[in-house]
C-alpha cells in the first residue's frame, strides 16, 4: 500500500494514515480526506471506511459534480485496480488533489485496521 505523495498543507511533512484521518509526522496536524469508494454497494454494506462516499464506478461520471474539487480525495476500491481508474478519470476532470489508495480496502484493513472485515 502506498501513501506517498501525502503532504502536510501546513509544514510539508509526511502525512501518515491513523484510523480516519492523516496526521503529520512532523507538526501532528491533522487532515480529513474525503474517502471516495468506487465499490459495489453490496462491498460497502460489508465493510467500509468511517465517512466514506460512496460512488461505484459505473456512477462516477454522473456524481462527479458532487465532490468538491478543493478537497484532498483518497479514492479506494477492493485492491486498488478500480480506484487507480477512477483517481485518473478525476484528475483528467479538474480535480488536483487526488490520490489512490494502492491495496484498496483489502490492504487497509490488513496493514493499518486489522479489526476490519477482509473479503
Amino acid at each position: 500500500m502506498e501513501f506517498s505523495g501525502f503532504q502536510c498543507r501546513i509544514c510539508g511533512g509526511r502525512l501518515v494514515p491513523r484510523l480516519n484521518e492523516l496526521v503529520c509526522s512532523n507538526c501532528n496536524f491533522v487532515q480529513h480526506p474525503v474517502k471516495e469508494t468506487v465499490r459495489e454497494r453490496w462491498e460497502f454494506s460489508m465493510v467500509n471506511l468511517p465517512n466514506s462516499v460512496l460512488m461505484p464506478m459505473r456512477e462516477l461520471e454522473n456524481g462527479v459534480s458532487k465532490l468538491d474539487k478543493n478537497k484532498l480525495i483518497i479514492v479506494l476500491c477492493h485492491t486498488g485496480e478500480r480506484s487507480n481508474y477512477a483517481a485518473r478519470y478525476l484528475l483528467q476532470n479538474g480535480f488536483n488533489n487526488v490520490k489512490n489508495l494502492k491495496g484498496g480496502i483489502n490492504a487497509w484493513a490488513t496493514r493499518i485496521d486489522p479489526s476490519m472485515k477482509i473479503y
